[in-house]
């Protein structure tokens, strides 16, 4: 009881907080608003924390477009579970609804073949015109009526399969959100990690190459320092356009942070190189300037690591691999392409 009362209070401390954070800085009492700040007063999303803590010190406030981009980046993806949920319980309630007419289309079936089996009875007693004509006149209001019920229930089924068809539409929309890196609208790592496994097993099958990419962006960290968290959000949606226009036949996804997969199926290391340097060479072609002030920002580049998958080979040990040779580009000088065997192991030296 003592446990739940300080859960209790717990929670109210922390909503207070974030309430006190939206009057602070006048930003809209919303529930998107109140759940950015609720995450933050936790502590518990140090990323989100750390975001918000520079935005304000680098602005003195949050701007309604940083908070929508806080939230799609922090929290939005999250709520994909509540979608899948929210959907599913509408589809589960549709089948109960097509349950209910099937169940009510046999009840009916079930009552007109006991009124034939009835009116057989009846007819073979009949001993007078007047008796067999009523047996017939009951037998054709029973097929009216048994009309008109399958007339509802045909009508019924349309309108269900219309928003059944609805609910699909629905499931794949979030089905494609749940896979979608919020920042940059490419595939996240769940969609990264699934789709090398399905062009892995197909090369397995086909008997195809298949090459990866690993593509990592040079001094992240310092255009985060030197120019803050928005130019570096900028900086992830223009390599990913810059992957999205280079690799057109290509999958490719966010697989965190600042780095990048690429999945080539049927395409061979050397025709993977060629493809890594057009990647390379877009990016470092591109000029950017800060919103604000128009500054252009120091050149932004990429090193990019490429692995091809062997017999019997996983998933991890080509992810593996692919990342060894793009550290190799990054101790090489950066703005490079390494292809695996290229890799050097750097020698360790005997302390003393």
């Amino acid at each position: 009881m003592g446990s739940e009362s300080g859960s209790h209070h717990y929670t109210l401390a922390i909503a207070a907080i974030a309430l006190s954070k939206i009057i602070e800085l006048e930003l809209p009492a919303d529930p998107q608003s109140f759940e950015l700040w609720y995450a933050y007063a936790t502590g518990q999303n140090q990323k989100l924390k750390g975001e918000i803590d520079s935005t304000l010190q680098r602005q003195g406030k949050l701007r309604e477009d940083d908070l929508n981009r806080l939230y799609a980046q922090y929290l939005s993806p999250a709520r994909n579970t509540g979608d899948f949920d929210r959907v599913a319980s509408r589809l589960t309630d549709e089948v109960g609804q097509v349950v209910k007419m099937i169940s009510a289309a046999v009840s009916s079936v079930e009552r007109y073949d006991e009124r034939l089996q009835e009116s057989t009875a009846a007819a073979g007693n009949a001993t007078t015109e007047g008796d067999l004509k009523r047996v017939i006149e009951g037998l054709i209001s029973a097929t009216k009526s048994i009309e008109r019920e399958n007339s509802s229930l045909k009508e019924q089924l349309e309108t269900s399969k219309s928003r059944s068809e609805q609910l699909k539409h629905e499931i794949e929309a979030v089905r494609l959100q749940s896979l979608t890196d919020a920042l940059t609208q490419i595939g996240n790592r769940q969609y990264f990690d699934g789709i090398l496994a399905h062009e892995m097993a197909r090369a397995n099958e086909s008997d195809a190459p298949l090459t990866l990419l690993m593509v990592d962006i040079d001094h992240f960290k310092r255009i985060n320092d030197d120019f803050g968290h928005q130019m570096g959000d900028d900086v992830l949606r223009l390599v990913a356009a810059r992957l999205k226009s280079s690799v057109p036949d290509g999958e490719i996804a966010r697989y965190g942070g600042e780095e990048f997969g690429v999945v080539l199926y049927n395409k061979s290391i050397q025709i993977g190189k060629l493809i890594a340097e057009r990647i390379r060479t877009s990016v470092e072609s591109t000029e950017m300037r800060v919103r604000s002030t128009g500054a252009p920002v120091s050149r932004v580049t990429v090193s990019v690591g490429v692995a091809e998958l062997k017999p019997r080979m996983s998933g991890e040990d080509l992810v593996q691999r692919a990342d060894e040779a793009l550290y190799a580009a990054k101790r090489k000088g950066r703005n490079c392409v390494v292809l695996e065997d290229e890799v050097v192991v750097p020698e360790v030296r005997a302390a003393g």
